[in-house]
This record gives C-alpha cells, sequence and structure tokens, in this order.
C-alpha cells in the first residue's frame, strides 16, 4: 500500500515565470535607479528594462513604491545580518563602518529610499527597519527601554544617513561613520555622550 503525502504541510511551490519575472523587476528597477532618480523611473521604464510586459508588473506589484519597498525589505536584512553581530559585541565603531559602507556600495538604491521616494516612502522604510531591529538581538543600556532605543536608533541614524546622501559633495564613509558612532551607536551601547 502507497503511502501518502500530506501537501497541505509543504511550503507552496512558487512558479518559475513569477519568480523570473520579479526578479526581473527587481533587478530593473535597481538598475534604473543607478542612472537616474527613483522619481523620474515610470513602471513603463521598468518593464521595458526588465523585457516583460507592462500588464505584468501589476500582476506582481501594485505601485513602483511597492516594488521599491519589497527591495527596502532585503536591503535591511542583509544590513542586520552585518551590523548586529558587531553591536552584540559593542564594537560600535567597526558596526558604524559596516553600515556606512555598506549603504555607499549601494548609494543609488539608498538614495531612493531614503531621499528620493517621498516622505511616505521614508516613513515606510523607517517602520520596516524599527521592525527588523526589534527582532535582532542587540544591547542596549539599562537605562533605556528597548522599545525606545530602537525606535530612537533607528530614526536617528536613518536621519544621518539621509543627511549624507543628500550632499552635493558628501563626507566620505568613515567621517559618517564616526559621526554615527558618535551620536547614536556609541551612546545606545551604553556609553554616555
Amino acid at each position: 500500500m502507497a503511502t501518502q503525502v500530506d501537501k497541505s504541510r509543504e511550503p507552496p511551490r512558487r512558479d518559475a515565470r513569477i519568480t523570473k519575472s520579479r526578479d526581473a523587476l527587481r533587478t530593473a528597477l535597481l538598475d534604473l535607479v543607478a542612472e537616474m532618480p527613483f522619481e523620474a523611473v515610470s513602471v513603463a521604464a521598468i518593464t521595458t528594462r526588465a523585457g516583460i510586459g507592462y500588464a505584468t508588473f501589476f500582476r506582481h506589484y501594485p505601485t513602483r513604491e511597492a516594488l521599491l519597498a519589497e527591495i527596502a525589505d532585503d536591503l535591511i536584512g542583509q544590513l542586520l545580518v552585518r551590523i548586529a553581530p558587531l553591536l552584540l559585541a559593542q564594537d560600535t565603531g567597526a558596526a558604524a563602518l559596516a553600515l556606512t559602507g555598506f549603504v555607499d556600495a549601494r548609494r543609488p538604491l539608498c538614495r531612493a529610499l531614503l531621499v528620493g521616494a517621498g516622505e511616505a516612502m521614508r516613513r515606510d522604510v523607517t517602520a520596516r527597519a524599527i521592525a527588523a531591529a526589534g527582532t535582532a538581538e542587540t544591547p542596549a543600556p539599562e537605562w533605556l527601554p528597548r522599545d525606545l532605543g530602537i525606535v530612537h536608533g533607528v530614526a536617528a541614524t536613518l536621519t544621518i544617513l539621509r543627511w549624507w546622501l543628500e550632499q552635493d559633495r558628501p563626507e566620505d564613509e568613515g567621517a559618517v561613520a564616526d559621526l554615527l558612532d558618535r551620536l547614536v551607536f556609541g551612546p545606545m551601547a551604553g556609553e554616555r555622550a
């Protein structure tokens, strides 16, 4: 007698075409924001670059901002994987430098998220970053409620990064890392400024 497998317990398989289309749209948007400001990128430009139909875009995302938000989630996850261990080790200077290096290597995308996509996207990115930071194990001084520390730390960090990305002649990543360490990371690790 053959054993029956309960298919309801298996994770749903994603159609290869869906994965291919979504990957193409993500890559197209990333390429385009490297060439022009996000506000100048249209859905038509994304689909043309991706080599897929215009209507296909809307089967996957309601807006170009939704596509950018999905990319932001991945970016935030990658970033936390890099800096959380450094923060746990209380190496705030290395964590700040890892952050600025990460952002500088992805400057067009980070600029699109924090500067070019507008206030609603900035609020969304901030909320997503706060939620992600809340799941990461990071130290907090005894005198600071953890939830307040996360909200303050994320908001202050994103404000400094936004300032950096808006500059016509930006500071180098080391100088910005020093600012982050002195203003945010160091104090959040328990060092009083």
